[in-house]
């Protein structure tokens, strides 16, 4: 798919561009564009006097006023989408334009109210190599959002429960509002989000239940927690939209038996053909299936 951005990089001193020739950096964090200007620029204020990776900033052009934020901001780098895209699209051309071991996603209106960066560190290095960190969230008052998720299906349709974090580090089906810390060569590996699903929620979740059946976990931490400036209702759009079937077809369609892989068409929302032209083709690739993920999922406490 041709890139339809335009990246202006930050500002270096030739030493330090040198020196990055010959050693990977650790963290980019890329903060998507929401909300006002003036929000922006508090949000990147903020994580410029907190946090020491390097900044990228991920807008569409109509968001204005790219020229004077590049000015006041020449330590940061710039994506700039020429046309809306869905956010998982954003998220897949920061993994190709950071070039650090990790990345992270968030929101021009979230804050930091926690980020203990060696544990998360830590946790990305296990041997059972999560796919990605999630954090918790809260809305402006404080309170916190039930954004833990796990695995359900009702009526042939994917439908995820939420759950409400309880101070531990538990499994999460899928990254909630697509926010969080990844493996930029692993979640290149796994092709990233789908570009042929065009809403946000469903991309996520096709993405994090790719994760799970490919054998990479997701989890939430407690010592990485985010908060909504201005946000009281913290709601997904799971509405029925263009490719929600590639997500269930993905999903849906692989069926092991007794530790071997079978194609089965199910339900209502499951494409036929794709079955056979792409999900068969990466048949080898599923270390279990989507009922066995339910089956086996620990949810962290009862639904609220």
């Amino acid at each position: 798919m041709q890139n339809n951005y335009q990246v202006f990089h930050r500002k270096q001193d030739i030493g330090k561009r040198i020196s990055q020739l010959h050693r990977e950096e650790q963290l980019s964090i890329g903060i998507v564009a929401t909300g006002t200007v003036d929000e922006l620029i508090s949000t990147l204020d903020d994580y410029a006097s907190r946090i020491p990776w390097a900044l990228v900033v991920l807008m569409y052009e109509e968001f204005g006023r790219i020229v004077e934020l590049r000015m006041q901001y020449p330590s940061v780098t710039f994506i700039v989408f020429t046309n809306p895209v869905p956010l998982g699209m954003m998220i897949n051309a920061m993994a190709d334009e950071c070039y650090t071991t990790y990345f992270w996603i968030t929101r021009s209106d979230l804050s930091i109210i926690r980020f203990e960066q060696e544990l998360l560190f830590t946790l990305l290095r296990r041997s059972d190599r999560p796919a990605a960190i999630i954090p918790i969230f809260a809305n402006r008052n404080g309170e916190v959002v039930p954004s833990i998720q796990a695995p359900m299906i009702r009526s042939d349709r994917i439908d995820p429960i939420p759950f409400f974090p309880i101070g531990e580090v538990v499994p999460t089906l899928y990254p909630f509002f697509g926010i969080g810390m990844y493996e930029r060569a692993l979640f290149q590996r796994l092709r990233g989000f789908d570009a042929n699903i065009s809403s946000d929620f469903w991309q996520f979740l096709d993405f994090g239940i790719r994760c799970w059946l490919y054998g990479y976990p997701l989890f939430a931490h407690p010592q990485f927690v985010l908060q909504f400036i201005s946000r009281q209702s913290v709601i997904e759009d799971r509405s029925d939209l263009h490719g929600m079937e590639r997500c269930h077809t993905k999903a849906l369609g692989i069926r092991q038996i007794n530790g071997k892989n079978y194609i089965r068409k199910f339900g209502k929302y499951t494409d036929n053909r794709m079955l056979h032209s792409e999900v068969k083709k990466r048949i080898a690739l599923y270390k279990s299936d989507f009922y066995q993920l339910m089956d086996e999922w620990k949810a962290p406490e009862e639904p609220r």
